[in-house]
């Protein structure tokens, strides 16, 4: 049980891109892995004599932003001026 346990961790910090996690928290069957960018959710679901099933969430702390603060702008701050004007 503590060996899956661990290798869950384990595949939780790959996934979230080996960030290094600031609050391990356990609560019954869940782990909680907080990370600077990613909250981690692993959860027992099943447990039986031939093994067990674990159920694996990650959600992204803050809004998603690929292109920056300010957006895509493809000719930069001030717009396509193709005279100077």
């Amino acid at each position: 049980m503590r060996l899956l346990v661990c290798l869950g961790f384990l595949l939780a910090a790959t996934a979230a891109n080996a960030q290094s996690a600031t609050n391990v928290k356990r609560e019954g069957n869940t782990i909680i892995i907080t990370g600077p960018t990613t909250t981690t959710t692993i959860t027992q679901v099943s447990h039986s004599p031939n093994g067990s099933t674990y159920t694996t969430t990650i959600r992204r702390n803050g809004g998603y932003q690929p292109m920056g603060l300010a957006g895509y702008r493809p000719m930069g701050a001030s717009g396509y001026r193709p005279m100077g004007h």
